[in-house]
């Protein structure tokens, strides 16, 4: 596996962007920057800089960890992941699902609903 992690930062940042249901505009501006440099950075275009991403941090009200979380990806990030990859996925998501009180699954597929969205 290959780690890319100004790309795991950029998608990270728009994710939150959008669950936060914020514009690049809109984000742009509180971070004081021009919508078009922000657009660079959350394409990956440009780094963002550990001052930015504390920033932002603050802004979405979330840890840092959040936002350098890495994501793995392949040689060619549009390869799909194989049936043993999936299966195993899904039993580990079964696995940790079954010792969720019944609020926290509730939580959990509120959650997917909002997230689905933003994921294609």
């Amino acid at each position: 596996m290959k780690y890319n992690i100004h790309k795991s930062i950029s998608r990270n940042i728009k994710k939150y962007r959008l669950l936060n249901n914020m514009t690049q505009e809109e984000l742009a501006g509180k971070l004081d920057l021009d919508t078009q440099y922000y657009a660079q950075l959350e394409r990956g275009e440009r780094n963002f800089t550990i001052e930015k991403i504390i920033r932002l941090c603050a802004v979405f009200h979330i840890g840092i960890e959040n936002i350098i979380e890495m994501e793995n990806f392949t040689e060619t990030e549009t390869e799909s992941p194989g049936r043993e990859d999936t299966a195993r996925l899904i039993q580990n998501l079964a696995s940790k699902l079954e010792k969720l009180s019944p609020t926290q699954l509730s939580l959990v597929e509120k959650f997917i609903a909002e997230i689905i969205p933003y994921t294609k």
